[in-house]
């Protein structure tokens, strides 16, 4: 699989590069999900609700991951995520597609060292935050632009019939703009829009986007605006208390039913674009509880692939 550095490179892409962008926009957003659901999990006291953010965004990242699967089918690719190379590696050094992370990605509690992995993950390329000095040019934002400007340059084929997982406040992609305007989405509900921390409005969701939701908790300070300038100088905000949790070498392994139920959910999503077949939300909610269980038992969930589920 090419890197993005190679996408985007690339400019304006043939069709096949555009489907093999796109699964790896589907592997990108999939592994921010283990990371920020084991920091959602691990809360214990919430005085300031802060497990409730941590849904939000865990819940726009599964969106994206859906997303970037409609894209794919509505072009005549085949979402492929039921098998052991889809899932992450962790810690990790990089992000698929070879985007390198100084500090690792990593599954850990929701203290403040992994509340800094989350704002280097969702940095965003404008202001209000500046464009760090020497950051390669090979971002996810560029990325996704290259995505953007293949759909426009490109016009490919729509399939207003492919199967898709359906995604609040999505409009169906039945043409280039529809997709077009996807990615859009994608792109800032992690990073805000241009001179502003705050996602686009008339998506059904308000607030800031992922990087200041995240640094607000980091700084413990809320975003405010004073004029024309943000600064995270508004009310206090107090961190949970969390639960930690370690890898387990315990045998039988613990967490053997919570990587099969990964796996049946994995097989049972890639039928959602190959047949039409409705999300498992059922393997959704059983999921979360046994990875709260493992993880109030101190013990880190796995995310592995289990042959026994396919």
């Amino acid at each position: 699989m090419k890197t993005i550095r190679e996408y985007v490179e690339a400019g304006v892409l043939p069709l096949d590069d555009l489907k093999g962008a796109l699964h790896l926009a589907m592997r990108l957003e999939f592994a921010t999900i283990p990371p920020y659901l084991c920091a959602q999990w691990s809360v214990k006291n919430d005085p300031d609700r802060t497990e409730g953010v941590l849904h939000k965004i865990v819940s726009q990242e599964m969106n994206h991951f859906a997303l970037a699967g409609n894209l794919l089918a509505a072009i005549g690719g085949r979402p492929s995520i039921a098998h052991p190379e889809f899932l992450p590696d962790y810690p990790a050094d990089e992000l698929p597609g070879g985007i390198p992370q100084e500090l690792p990605v990593d599954l850990k509690p929701l203290v403040k060292d992994q509340l800094a992995v989350f704002m280097q993950i969702e940095y965003p390329e404008f202001p209000p935050v500046a464009l760090r000095a020497g950051r390669p040019p090979a971002t996810i934002g560029a990325f996704y632009d290259t995505i953007i400007q293949t759909f426009k340059k490109l016009e490919p084929a729509i399939d207003p019939n492919a199967h898709a997982v359906e995604v609040p406040f999505a409009e169906p992609i039945r043409t280039v703009t529809d997709a077009v305007d996807t990615i859009d989405r994608i792109k800032s509900e992690g990073e805000g829009t241009q001179g502003s921390p705050d996602q686009p409005p008339g998506e059904g969701e308000s607030g800031h986007a992922h990087y200041y939701l995240f640094k607000e908790l980091y700084v413990q300070k809320r975003l405010v605006r004073t004029g024309d300038k943000w600064s995270f100088s508004g009310a206090p905000v107090i961190l949970p208390e969390v639960y930690d949790f370690a890898a387990s070498q315990a045998r039988p392994n613990p967490s053997t039913e919570f990587n099969r139920t990964l796996s049946k959910l994995l097989v049972d999503l890639e039928t959602c674009w190959t047949s039409g077949a409705p999300p498992n939300v059922a393997a959704m909610f059983r999921l979360q509880i046994l990875g709260r269980d493992l993880i109030t038992r101190g013990i880190r969930p796995e995310f592995r692939w289990d042959d026994g589920a396919a």
